[in-house]
């Protein structure tokens, strides 16, 4: 129990030291992070040395060796040595015939990558509208079941009625017109039937005269042609007035009484129909129909499922087109830079100081090929610069710049920038200054030359 006792103490007390070391370390990092660190080419000390002289070297203001970062033959050389140059301009090309076939064939699986996510786009589209659908189709027959379920309303049942009402009266007009065509003619029709017959015969009487006459006396052929055709239409009409009659006689035909005994048959169906879907309404959905609703809901809830998987499906395989169309967009983009980069250009305006190649040559990956450089502007670079005066300057401070080159004159410089890590020159801990060198653009000036500067630091013992 005491060793217990003990563990547990020596747990609390590494907790607690571990808490307060976490704290402590929070706080020094936050302070630290809250000190501001000053450049330190902003520091200088007085060492009591108003100058100090250093030897250096004239070098452009901006300048770059560019070399190729693969192999290949030198196939075009676009520029001479000293020619001027703008940015972008292309300097030097390797072959480039592998580099092409590349780019073409990653474009051609970029192609083809972007067509199958078109075209997995377009499932995952069908699909959703399958999931869709499968919900209306769930909500369609959950209706059906409620309806199923349900006692029919007041309004079913007032419809169900109104049609065995509207049955009926159908039935009561078949009935009469049955009745009509068994009676046979009316004593007025026959009469009517008749006095067209005497109307006709009257008719005919005088146009069969005349043409008696016309015939007898010789009248013209026209004559007698008119009053012929006359003559024929009055014996149609008399005609047609007698077979009217003698069909008004015999009564309906076969025919019609059986026509008229089939329109009270289906009239008396459609009664007993409307009167059959009334009584199914009163008496309720029966047990088979609801389950047979039932099924129907299940099936259309199985198919909702079916119909998710397939959209989960197809939305992998969007994901996964879309992997492919990202990775085929980085080999094509891959095969583009390997393309471009067989050509040197100039990334920045200035001059070619020094070509290093000719045409036909391999070219190395990393030896510089073109050296540019920007002569509009001189810098000097120290080169013997010790740490015991580094010290003692800054950025800003005036310089008195003086070339082996061009005895007797001297330029004005400041100070831009210092070394922050150190070299080793011949033993002695070095720093490189750079000095930009003012009024100098009428000077005869090479890259390279000697140069020798008194860094003014104003500081007196």
């Amino acid at each position: 129990m005491k060793r217990l006792m003990m563990a547990l103490v020596v747990i609390a007390v590494v907790v607690i030291g571990g808490y307060f070391i976490y704290q402590q370390r929070q706080t020094a990092g936050k302070n630290v992070a809250a000190t501001a660190v000053p450049d330190v080419n902003t520091l200088a000390i007085n060492t009591g040395v108003a100058e100090v002289s250093a030897e250096g070297q004239l070098v452009p203001a901006r300048f770059v060796a560019l070399s190729f970062p693969a192999t290949g033959e030198i196939i075009e050389i676009f520029v001479a040595e000293a020619d001027k140059v703008q940015v972008g301009d292309p300097l030097v090309r390797l072959d480039t015939a592998d580099q092409e076939i590349a780019l073409q064939q990653a474009e051609a699986g970029l192609a083809l990558a972007q067509a199958n996510l078109a075209a997995a786009a377009a499932g995952q589209q069908e699909a959703a509208a399958g999931v869709a659908a499968a919900d209306v189709n769930i909500r369609a027959a959950e209706v059906a079941l409620a309806l199923a379920q349900a006692p029919p309303t007041a309004e079913q049942v007032a419809v169900s009625e109104a049609a065995i009402a509207l049955a009926q009266a159908n039935i009561t007009a078949a009935a009469g017109s049955q009745a009509l065509a068994l009676e046979g003619p009316s004593d007025g029709e026959v009469i009517l039937a008749e006095a067209q017959i005497a109307a006709a015969e009257a008719a005919q009487k005088p146009v069969q005269d005349a043409l008696g006459m016309a015939t007898r006396f010789e009248a013209p052929q026209d004559s007698i042609d008119d009053i012929t055709v006359q003559y024929n239409a009055a014996v149609a009409n008399l005609q047609a007035a007698e077979a009217a009659l003698a069909e008004l006689s015999a009564g309906a035909t076969a025919a019609e009484r059986a026509a008229a005994a089939n329109a009270v048959g289906a009239a008396q169906a459609q009664r007993d129909a409307a009167q059959a879907q009334l009584d199914l309404l009163l008496a309720g959905a029966q047990p088979e129909q609801i389950a047979v609703v039932q099924t129907a809901v299940a099936r259309a809830i199985a198919a909702k499922t079916e119909a998710e998987i397939a959209l989960q499906q197809a939305e992998t395989a969007v994901t996964q087109a879309e992997a492919a169309v990202t990775q085929a967009e980085a080999l094509a983009a891959a095969a583009q830079t390997a393309l471009d980069e067989r050509t040197l250009t100039a990334p920045f305006t200035g001059t070619v100081a020094r070509l290093e190649v000719e045409l036909g040559e391999v070219a190395t990956t990393g030896v510089p090929v073109v050296t540019l450089a920007d002569f509009s502007q001189w810098l000097v670079e120290t080169t013997d610069l010790t740490e015991l005066d580094v010290v003692a300057i800054a950025n800003g401070y005036p310089v008195s710049v003086r070339l082996d080159a061009l005895p007797g004159e001297t330029w004005p410089g400041t100070v831009t920038d210092i070394a922050r890590v150190a070299s080793v020159v011949q033993g002695d801990v070095t720093y490189k200054v750079q000095i930009s060198l003012a009024d100098a653009h009428d000077q005869p000036l090479r890259w390279g030359m000697t140069a020798f500067v008194d860094i003014h630091t104003g500081d007196t013992q």
